[in-house]
């Protein structure tokens, strides 16, 4: 079969797994449908109808001293854009050269919580909802950088308070008991230690598809987590470490494709939606399974310290997360208990109870 690349067309798979479609020139992007569907070749034409007419600029838009597009590019630049992880730069730079195309020109000073909505909006018109959030968050991220780093006159943080649109979905959740049951009936070998490895080593998939056996000495995984340059030990659990050793090794890399080349992240998280879906379950996604190990560590009792030391926070706020709940389910069943103590033995004259 030909394939035919289409001059301008570009694509990027979002964090949902779904792959995205645009024409991109000289700065400027466009939203496409996918190529096969009805509306793909009249968008592509209409696009480079718009360069016929002169739409794109001929050449790169210089932007003066103070404006949007000269702090973008100021930040892009630095060492605080540098320090961020690859995917991280990768992502960012979508919404940022969006934000100077679209915006650029403004002085950034300027810049209120009006102009900040009509900034989300246009996202979420030509993007997605997710999109409008982060370019509100980069945006924000840009307010800081040039209030320590820029002489500018600058006044209140004009994100701040300007309400976020994407909803929240329950793809970060842990995974219930039920559902990991389910994906491991439906799921093919591979996908069952892939589970494992999420599960009990706590990573997220762009770690653990970069994991290779002589990483794996028998008892213990190396790690050096990708978005924060983390290294990690983390002792096997028993569960896990049975599967290794049982598990063919076709591959430098623990988990390979069908052709025994490595997974990238976005494949991994289609093939598990895929195995879901074969079990008629949605709604759950590859980094939930990185809440589960949290939740569990935190319910076997581990302090925050512990872990962190697994799933690689530099920060209490986390872990905090996870003891917290873990911590109030144990109080809360501790209090039920004393009531209950307290009420054995006395006369019955509750809610429900019978005359």
């Amino acid at each position: 079969m030909t394939t035919v690349r289409l001059r301008y067309v570009h694509s990027f798979v979002d964090r949902h797994g779904h792959a995205r479609y645009y024409f991109r020139i000289r700065g400027q992007r466009w939203p496409l449908p996918a190529p096969g569907d009805p509306g793909f070749m009249a968008a592509y034409e209409a696009c480079k109808a718009r360069i016929a007419a002169g739409a794109i600029p001929p050449t790169r838009v210089m932007f003066g001293p103070g404006t949007l597009g000269w702090v973008v590019e100021r930040f892009v630049s630095s060492d605080d854009y540098c320090r961020r992880a690859q995917e991280t730069r990768r992502s960012d730079r979508l919404i940022l050269d969006e934000l100077r195309r679209h915006a650029g020109t403004g002085l950034f000073r300027d810049l209120r919580s009006r102009h900040v909505k009509a900034i989300r909006d246009h996202f979420r018109a030509a993007f997605s909802t997710s999109s409008a959030d982060k370019a509100v968050g980069l945006l924000s991220v840009l307010w800081a950088f040039a209030d320590e780093y820029l002489s500018l006159d600058l006044e209140a943080n004009p994100t701040t308070g300007v309400r976020r649109i994407h909803k929240a979905m329950s793809e970060r959740e842990p995974w219930p008991d039920e559902v990991l049951a389910a994906f491991e009936a439906h799921a093919a070998p591979e996908l069952r230690l892939a589970l494992a490895l999420l599960l009990y080593t706590g990573q997220r998939r762009s770690d653990v598809v970069k994991m290779k056996w002589d990483q794996f000495d028998g008892e213990a995984i190396e790690v050096r987590q990708q978005k924060t340059g983390e290294p990690l030990i983390i002792p096997c659990h028993v569960r896990l470490k049975a599967l290794l050793e049982r598990a063919p090794r076709r591959s430098q890399f623990i988990l390979v494709g069908e052709r025994g080349s490595p997974l990238a992240p976005e494949s991994l998280s289609m093939a598990f939606r895929r195995a879901l879906r074969r079990a008629g379950i949605t709604g759950y996604s590859v980094h939930g399974l990185r809440e589960n190990a949290g939740v569990a560590l935190a319910d076997a009792g581990c302090d925050m310290r512990e872990i962190m030391a697994i799933l690689g926070h530099r920060t209490y706020a986390m872990a905090l997360h996870y003891t917290k709940r873990a911590d109030q389910r144990r109080r809360a069943r501790s209090a039920i208990d004393k009531w209950e103590a307290a009420e054995s033995g006395k006369p019955r004259n509750t809610v429900g109870s019978k005359r």
